[in-house]
């Protein structure tokens, strides 16, 4: 449509659809709307703010909050005067913070709650360039025992921030700069979470996600019918294109911000939406649920289950082919269907047209499993340094285990050794302040290495079968593609991370850490006893229970990647002790790290074929 900018389309959508709810958020128990009008009025408001401020046009503004209709306003803002935004993870430590801010010489910020507040005032004395910082929550500072502000910073609440914007002449300025913008201006720098190395800053420009913006749409039809509800943080750079910009900017979708990971369920119920984007963790703990709860019940309801799973999948399978199941197939599944889905359709909100994978690599199991459901999940696949999609299955083609077709403004090839390079409109500009670390991943002639490792299917389907920089070798000159043994593992009941070890070692070991409390229910419909965590992993029973789910994978496996060892650990991977990146990737040199006595014990003890200890 030859938008030139973000905001741009944003006040297209505004004159069109005015009064119908842009956002929703949860306050005081209840969902609370801001209509397109609102929203428009609202954002020239705080942009003009942003200018009276001394913003300037090119200059970097950051982010730290909660997602939310805050969030969204915040951005189209810094967006409006033509500033670009420097979204950061609400999870970052300070020393991260500082030195995001410090880097991308941010002198103004957002935060949204005390604890971004006081994480923001702590390394301000670090940080002589920052002079505002925006406060989301207008009741940050009338609590009791409100932080004091250093000497040279101060703070304004964002009602505050639109008041002082109130003014024709600043409000001029604003409908200057946006007219001004062009696709080539940055709109946003994403700092990558990675999983080894120091943060790199994405450079994306208004035509990177103008351009990913149109091709996802034209994938995948969403429309101003449809509801989302937005449950990954903005700062991810998935979430903020495909939830935010493609689905709400560009096709006039409503969205709702759930309450956090732990209510999610019940937001769904609350605002059944119509689709839904996530990471494969939550579709993972959906299925985990259904199976746990499956294999409680009794042999008749067991049997009903496993039927319809069975029947549902067979016609999943042909349907992946592109042919329609059989009458006698169709009325199988009928008769057993409703009965044993209708309730996970209904807790998913009743009315999903599909479900969007992205963010990390997902089990063609769990894909199976919602379609045999009565759910599409398609996955995508994509990074930050190309706005993110790169290719992305259809609704009415699709195959489980592959990330579809690229999308249809993006060119993808594969490099001698399998990487997966792209070339298009929506490859990002380069990394801020770092030309040595651009030129070593887009060549000369405009292609991006991904550092995935690829292969094309003969329908032109791209799988995703590792990551460059994760594959190791054995001590015997084997490869190993430690992602796909730990996908096998998570998809094993009672497993909830994995973490594979193997470079340059005689065999591979793993680290477990079960779902807790799927183990304490199955440990207690199997009458054993025990008193703390550790007590429970040691437990013969539950050694043994372990032990057949590595032997399971282990099956499915070359014998050179067969899993000889394993530790169970007592404490999950989080983001809080650095050992997940904020899209829940697991940060794999990290946990080397972290658990490198238990490593070492592992390959240092003798004894039989499988072994276990307990860590933590």
């Amino acid at each position: 449509m030859g938008y030139g900018s973000i905001p741009a389309v944003f006040r297209e959508q505004v004159a069109k659809l005015t009064v119908r709810p842009m956002v929703y958020g949860k306050r005081d128990r209840h969902w609370r709307p801001l209509t397109w009008a609102q929203m428009g009025r609202r954002v020239n408001l705080a942009a003009a703010g942003l200018i009276g401020l001394g913003v300037e046009p090119g200059e970097r503004v950051a982010i730290v909050s909660d997602s939310g209709p805050e969030w969204v306003l915040a951005d189209l803002a810094i967006q409006s005067a033509g500033a670009a935004s420097v979204p950061a993870y609400e999870t970052s430590t300070p020393d991260q913070l500082a030195w995001l801010l410090d880097h991308a010489e941010c002198r103004i910020v957002f935060v949204h709650n005390r604890a971004q507040l006081k994480k923001v005032l702590q390394v301000a004395p670090r940080l002589p360039r920052l002079v505002s910082v925006i406060h989301l929550d207008e009741r940050i500072l009338e609590e009791a025992g409100a932080p004091k502000l250093p000497a040279g910073l101060r703070a304004v609440s964002l009602l505050d921030l639109e008041q002082q914007g109130d003014d024709p002449a600043l409000l001029a300025e604003v409908e200057a700069r946006v007219a001004a913008l062009t696709s080539d201006d940055l709109l946003t720098i994403i700092y990558t979470s990675g999983t080894t190395g120091v943060p790199k800053g994405v450079m994306l420009t208004h035509g990177n996600l103008i351009a990913n913006c149109e091709g996802a749409r034209r994938a995948l039809a969403l429309s101003s019918e449809d509801v989302l509800l937005s449950f990954l943080p903005l700062s991810h750079s998935f979430e903020r294109m495909a939830g935010n910009y493609m689905a709400m900017l560009f096709c006039g979708a409503t969205v709702y911000f759930a309450e956090g990971m732990g209510r999610l369920i019940q937001n769904m119920a609350e605002v059944r939406p119509t689709v839904v984007t996530g990471v494969p963790r939550v579709y993972e703990k959906i299925y985990a649920r259904f199976m746990a709860t499956r294999g409680q019940a009794g042999l008749v309801k067991r049997g009903l289950a496993d039927l319809a799973l069975s029947v549902g999948r067979r016609m999943s399978k042909l349907r992946q082919s592109g042919r329609e199941p059989g009458r006698l197939l169709e009325a199988g599944y009928r008769l057993t269907a409703d009965q044993v889905f209708a309730g996970l359709r209904e807790r998913l909100g009743g009315r999903l047209r599909f479900l969007v994978s992205g963010g990390a690599p997902l089990d063609p199991e769990i894909a199976s499993f919602f379609h045999a459901a009565g759910l599409l999940l398609l996955e995508g696949y994509g990074l930050t340094e190309t706005s993110p999609v790169v290719s992305v299955n259809r609704l009415n083609d699709f195959r489980f285990g592959t990330v579809g077709r690229p999308l249809d403004n993006v060119r993808v090839r594969l490099a001698e050794d399998g990487e997966i390079l792209v070339k298009g409109p929506s490859v990002m500009r380069g990394y801020y302040k770092d030309p040595t670390a651009t030129a070593r991943v887009i060549d000369a002639d405009g292609w991006l290495s991904t550092g995935d490792i690829g292969q094309f299917e003969p329908d032109g389907k791209l799988r995703i079968t590792d990551r460059k920089k994760d594959l190791f070798k054995t001590a015997s000159g084997k490869y190993i593609a430690p992602q796909h043994l730990e996908r096998l593992l998570t998809g094993r009941p009672l497993v909830e991370q994995a973490c594979v070890v193997g470079d340059r070692r005689p065999y591979c070991v793993a680290l477990i850490v079960p779902d807790l409390p799927a183990l304490a229910d199955w440990a207690r419909e199997a009458g054993l006893d025990w008193r703390t965590t550790a007590d429970l992993l040691r437990l013969p029973a539950v050694r043994d229970r372990f032990g057949q789910a590595v032997e399971a994978v282990n099956t499915e496996l070359a014998r050179h990647e067969t899993i000889k060892k394993f530790d169970l650990l007592v404490d999950p991977f989080t983001e809080a002790d650095g050992l997940l990146t904020p899209s829940q990737k697991v940060r794999r040199k990290q946990v080397l790290t972290r658990y490198a006595a238990e490593i070492e014990a592992l390959y240092s003890e003798s004894g039989g074929r499988l072994r276990m200890r307990i860590a933590g």
